[in-house]
């Protein structure tokens, strides 16, 4: 689902040190810092020792601690006008970063991130010093919750947004701002209320529209919706009110055989209404608990897919228990069942599942979820029928 091939534009970022200056670079670290420091105010030769870093991070990211990191920043520093130099830099320290705590780190001590901040603003743009720095504030971000706080405060989520805005109809510039601003926005109330002030709702629900054939932004972007809105009435009446329930709908009925975007999609659908019976009552009115049905029906045996239709089925418990019709209230039964059958070793799939049947069953004045279990218990078989049983009478009981 990610675009590939030489059109990702930070895939070219080999190619701009071709262009600022002939003549080359040692290889060995040493070298290239000795390179570095000779000639610190040319912007070709700082552009090429940079490139030159880029290629021994790809090496080892050890070297990061061993001068490289200074370097990098300081090459930035002394050039926040040459786009060469802050593609170069931009580039090794990514690759440096990515995926390695210690490295962010240190990058964030040496104000490294700020730097990064100030060439994407500074060189807009550039699509693939975007892209590099969205990869960046992304790794940066997800390393732990005080990273996360200094990416915040460095500005991170303006620049994210900015390329986003910049760039929306280039596929991985929306890709990449949209796996950033998820893990900017995990866990982080500070990040949601940043993200969401500054028009994140709307720039995230644009990229999922415009780019509604590609799956891996159908799925980032209902990630960043369930993070925006899993503790906020408030971002939750901001989604809905921009049509955000259709647009995750939409999402998950064009891409129905991928697993991560039914996973993401029915986190979404959950997010948006728990604890928020005025936004419960829209996103059931799109056909929320139909679209979870449907993708636990194709991702039997996907187990995130089915902890995360149980949840949206325990969300919406007492709608279905007290419906007229009983189809949906079988189908939605039977759906957290074979859920808790086919994924007995999955705790999460238990839980999930267990929570589904107990809001169903709490509701449920005629014995339906009982006759639904005992009516499958061959097919179930006794040990999924037991734990079934004990969740009703649990409710029989309270």
């Amino acid at each position: 689902t990610r675009p590939r091939g030489r059109g990702r534009a930070s895939d070219r970022a080999a190619d701009a040190q071709e262009s600022s200056d002939e003549g080359a670079v040692p290889a060995g670290l040493e070298e290239v810092l000795a390179a570095l420091a000779r000639d610190p105010a040319s912007p070709a030769a700082q552009a090429r020792g940079c490139g030159a870093l880029l290629e021994v991070a790809k090496r080892s990211q050890e070297t990061f601690a061993a001068g490289a990191a200074q370097a990098l920043v300081a090459a930035a520093a002394a050039h926040p006008g040459d786009s060469r130099v802050q593609l170069a830099a931009g580039a090794a320290m990514e690759r440096f970063c990515a995926r390695h705590m210690k490295n962010v780190l240190l990058l964030l001590e040496l104000d490294g991130v700020s730097a990064v901040v100030g060439a994407m603003k500074a060189f807009a743009g550039e699509q693939a010093l975007q892209e590099i720095g969205c990869k960046l504030l992304c790794n940066a971000a997800a390393c732990n919750p005080d990273c996360q706080a200094r990416v915040v405060a460095s500005g991170g989520v303006q620049a994210v947004l900015g390329a986003m805005a910049g760039h929306v109809d280039a596929a991985a510039v929306q890709e990449l701002g949209c796996r950033a601003l998820r893990e900017l926005a995990a866990y982080s109330p500070a990040a949601q209320e940043a993200i969401v002030a500054r028009g994140g709702i709307q720039r995230v629900l644009r990229a999922m529209e415009v780019h509604g054939k590609l799956a891996g932004i159908q799925a980032l972007g209902c990630g960043v919706l369930r993070n925006l809105t899993a503790c906020s009435a408030e971002h939750q009446e901001a989604v809905v009110s921009r049509n955000g329930v259709q647009v995750v709908i939409d999402a998950m009925l064009a891409h129905p055989d991928v697993a991560d975007v039914q996973c993401a999609g029915c986190w979404a659908l959950f997010c948006l209404c728990v604890h928020n019976v005025e936004t419960a009552r829209a996103v059931e009115a799109h056909g929320a608990v139909k679209a979870a049905l449907a993708a636990m029906e194709v991702h039997r045996g996907e187990p995130r897919v089915q902890e995360a239709g149980c949840w949206v089925i325990k969300e919406f418990g007492k709608r279905i228990a007290t419906a007229h019709s009983r189809t949906t209230f079988v189908a939605c039964a039977q759906a957290a069942m074979k859920a808790m059958d086919k994924h007995g070793a999955v705790a999460s799939v238990q839980t999930a599942a267990g929570g589904a049947l107990r809001s169903l069953a709490a509701h449920d004045s005629s014995g339906w979820v009982q006759t639904v279990c005992l009516g499958r218990m061959g097919r179930f078989g006794r040990s999924t029928t037991k734990r079934t049983l004990s969740v009703i009478k649990e409710c029989d009981d309270a």
